[in-house]
């Protein structure tokens, strides 16, 4: 039977990328989602057997789309496609229930021995980030970006890219005062006063980049 796979990304190009080499495969791709909320309606519509996300979608984000499609479905088989290669983005996204994590500049045969893979009933990520994962496990400083909940890690990375409280509840289709109560929960686990601060932290562990 052929196994039947949802896309979740906001670029068409990188969608339409990806069902020619998911078709090519032998595998069916049933629905297309280019938002966060549109990936979750869909799944429930269709219940694909697996689903590859992007992270950077509009609206509410990967890690909450994860997070909600999980919370409905606890054997979702999810792939986390992205364009952040740091650890901290897979190991959120393990951690929120991702059965494997593909950077986008990974050759096309690793995505696809993550499909296949994950579809077996096991869990894949790339051999540089997993060396650098298990690394991490050995390192004597915490990280404090653990503490952070899917939307808390929405949040704070919005935050710490300049994005105004008004603005992260637009896009994350929440109220101002959800956001602000939020940032505040952000601040409090990260035992930090200022933007500046949160800022700091998200350059120290690779979320955002310096500005000159």
């Amino acid at each position: 039977m052929v196994q039947r796979i949802l896309l979740a990304d906001d670029h068409a190009v990188v969608r339409s990328g990806l069902r020619i080499l998911l078709e090519n495969a032998g595998y069916q791709v049933i629905a297309e989602a280019e938002s966060g909320e549109r990936a979750c309606t869909l799944w429930q519509e269709h219940h694909p057997d697996l689903g590859i996300l992007d992270l950077d979608m509009p609206g509410i984000g990967g890690l909450e789309t994860l997070h909600r499609i999980i919370a409905r479905d606890r054997n979702a088989r999810l792939i986390i496609f992205s364009m952040h290669n740091d650890n901290i983005y897979a190991a959120r996204s393990m951690q929120a229930g991702a059965r494997g994590y593909v950077v986008k500049t990974d050759a096309p045969e690793i995505l696809l021995e993550a499909v296949k893979q994950v579809l077996r009933g096991g869990r894949y990520i790339g051999h540089e980030l997993a060396q650098h994962l298990a690394m991490d496990r050995f390192a004597p400083s915490e990280n404090p970006l653990e503490k952070l909940s899917p939307r808390e890690f929405e949040v704070f990375r919005r935050i710490a890219e300049g994005i105004s409280l008004s603005g992260i509840a637009e896009e994350l289709h929440i109220g101002y005062k959800t956001a602000a109560n939020i940032q505040t929960q952000v601040r409090q686990k990260l035992n930090v006063q200022t933007t500046g601060q949160l800022v700091h932290i998200a350059i120290r562990f690779g979320i955002t980049q310096q500005r000159d």
